[in-house]
């Protein structure tokens, strides 16, 4: 029997509640000529007996092995397709296309990594609902390294539904030291080697958070130290400025609410809610620019997913 072309990677960590519609759509796609590799990091609810009623090959990790990173290498070292595709546990392919509208742009062999676009969940709050309509929008990009004007936006990647090419993978590797944001250090890496990469908007997958203040903070910590340790700069953040960041953020929240039909009440009821979560994002964000100062105690107690 030949090897499937492509290898689904999806990490898991007590995801019962979104897991199996995630893999029936999986299991639902035109493009069939795939293998599902699932790693599972010492689920305690249904995970395992979800994952049991497919045909996937499940490996398993401890907790104190898992790094974004890290695991999507050794799922890409389990892998047998040419094609790697990484799905996250909660992102569920809208239709049958998602698969073959991702693979369907290797066509250019330059093209070393493809990712789709993210819609919101119903129940999304405004300010991931906007983040996700702004960062993946309706237009289909090619990014090379040659015409970029904002490079930020040039090496944005997102693991949470991509395809890569292994021979390329084979050359770079997922960055194992990195708490998060392996796949923007990835996708900077192949774009400066010489690759592209494509944002497919015909590819989509329904995925959205909403997240606690504890997870926020710690979230948005992850990500300052990991833009850190890739942009080796502090982003021009600076804390007596973070107040009028918070204001400004907020304004774009609500003009995407009145632009989006949210009812005043809705509006109304953001407002407070939103000066208390982007500010904790803001210093969440300042002190992970700033962890190499940090004394190691509280790296610990601020990270998500960090090994310190």
């Amino acid at each position: 029997m030949s090897d499937p072309e492509a290898s689904i990677i999806i990490l898991t960590r007590n995801g019962e509640s979104t897991l199996r519609e995630c893999l029936e759509h999986v299991y639902a796609q035109n493009y069939t000529n795939f293998e599902v590799i699932v790693i599972d990091s010492v689920s305690t609810d249904r995970t395992l007996e979800i994952v049991s009623a497919f045909p996937v090959k499940l490996f398993n990790i401890n907790v104190k092995d898992f790094g974004h990173g890290k695991t999507r290498n050794f799922g890409a070292r389990l892998a047998k397709g040419k094609y790697l595709i990484y799905l996250t546990q909660d992102a569920i392919p809208l239709n049958d296309k998602w698969l073959e509208n991702l693979i369907r742009n290797f066509k250019d062999k330059d093209v070393a990594g493809v990712y789709s676009r993210n819609i919101p969940r119903p129940d999304c709050d405004p300010f991931e609902a906007r983040y996700i309509s702004t960062g993946w929008g309706p237009t289909r990009e090619v990014k090379s390294i040659r015409d970029y004007k904002n490079y930020k936006k040039l090496v944005f990647f997102s693991n949470t539904s991509s395809c890569l090419r292994k021979d390329v993978w084979d050359k770079f590797p997922f960055d194992d030291s990195l708490v998060q944001t392996e796949d923007q250090a990835w996708s900077k890496e192949v774009l400066e080697a010489g690759y592209k990469i494509v944002y497919d908007p015909d590819s989509i997958v329904i995925h959205s958070h909403n997240n606690s203040l504890e997870v926020l903070f710690k979230k948005y910590f992850d990500a300052g130290t990991a833009h850190m340790k890739i942009f080796k700069n502090r982003n021009n953040v600076y804390l007596p400025l973070i107040p009028f960041f918070v204001v400004a953020v907020i304004f774009l929240d609500l003009r995407f609410m009145l632009g989006h039909a949210y009812k005043p009440i809705e509006i109304v009821k953001w407002v407070p809610e939103a000066f208390v979560r982007h500010f904790v994002e803001a210093i969440g964000f300042w002190l992970g620019l700033h962890f190499d100062r940090l004394p190691l105690s509280l790296k610990r107690k601020f990270t998500a997913s960090g090994r310190y």
